[in-house]
């Protein structure tokens, strides 16, 4: 089942074949952890979509309180489990064909409901031939033009690893291909700016709002590849999987292992 414009119904035949999320991918989502039914940073999430849709010019029938009645209302015909996701994605709904449609019409708000395996104890990553432009507007909001990301998750995964890193046209590092990433030298933690390509990702941003966690300052910075090369330790966060320890290797050092495991539950209690 799936909530869709107001209403819990089934998932086939659901969507429209003019809608531009499926035509143009036209659209704007959200990806939230439910941890034993509680949404993790839900006001984040839904101030950020609310951000996404008005950049984008589609309507919002719906508030914070009615989405939150509305993932109730979902959660019933789906029970409650240790690790579930869900997806909110509103499109520009079937409101014409072209760049710009003539025809109004109203947007399509869906909300989806699935199971979530445990996060990875590791990410093994490699570095991507695709890039992320800085300065690319799309990138500050989480659209549903993931086609880069997904070819470089394809050749990541091809080449025996489990994530890429995306850098920008300066060879500057920008994200991962689902996430952000931070690199530890010494007692920081540094990622690269919006500027750079970064998303503004949800636990990015509650890294950065807490300064300091597990013992570690948390700050925005260039990274170059030198950097990488000498880093202490690499960790990839999203709101699914949090945050991972990562690295070129085929495992993480011990010291990675323990200093992920301790920002794991420093995040925990911000959530």
């Amino acid at each position: 089942m799936i909530w869709l414009n107001g209403d819990i119904r089934p998932s086939e035949g659901a969507l429209s074949a003019n809608d531009r999320g499926l035509l143009l991918g036209e659209s704007v989502f959200e990806t939230i952890l439910l941890a034993e039914g509680r949404a993790q940073f839900w006001p984040q999430h839904i101030a950020r979509l609310f951000e996404a849709c008005d950049a984008l010019g589609f309507e919002r029938p719906h508030d914070a309180p009615a989405l939150k009645d509305a993932l109730v209302a979902l959660q019933s015909h789906h029970g409650q489990k240790a690790r579930q996701v869900l997806r909110l994605t509103v499109t520009g709904g079937a409101t014409g064909r072209g760049l710009v449609p003539q025809n109004g019409g109203a947007a399509t708000w869906l909300m989806q409901i699935s199971d979530a395996a445990a996060a990875p104890a590791y990410l093994r990553l490699v570095d991507s031939d695709t890039p992320r432009l800085a300065g690319n507007p799309s990138h500050l909001y989480k659209t549903g033009a993931y086609l880069d990301n997904i070819l470089a998750r394809r050749a990541a995964v091809a080449a025996g690893a489990d994530e890429a890193l995306l850098f920008n046209q300066h060879g500057r590092l920008a994200c991962a291909a689902a996430g952000n990433v931070f690199v530890q030298q010494g007692r920081r933690l540094i990622t690269p700016p919006v500027s750079e390509g970064a998303l503004p990702g949800i636990i990015r941003g509650a890294f950065l709002h807490a300064a300091s966690l597990a013992g570690l300052q948390i700050v925005e910075g260039l990274v170059g590849r030198d950097l990488l090369a000498k880093a202490d330790g690499l960790y990839v966060s999203n709101s699914v999987q949090l945050i991972v320890p990562a690295g070129y290797d085929a495992g993480p050092a011990a010291a990675q292992k323990k200093q992920g495991h301790a920002l794991r539950e420093a995040l925990s209690e911000l959530s």
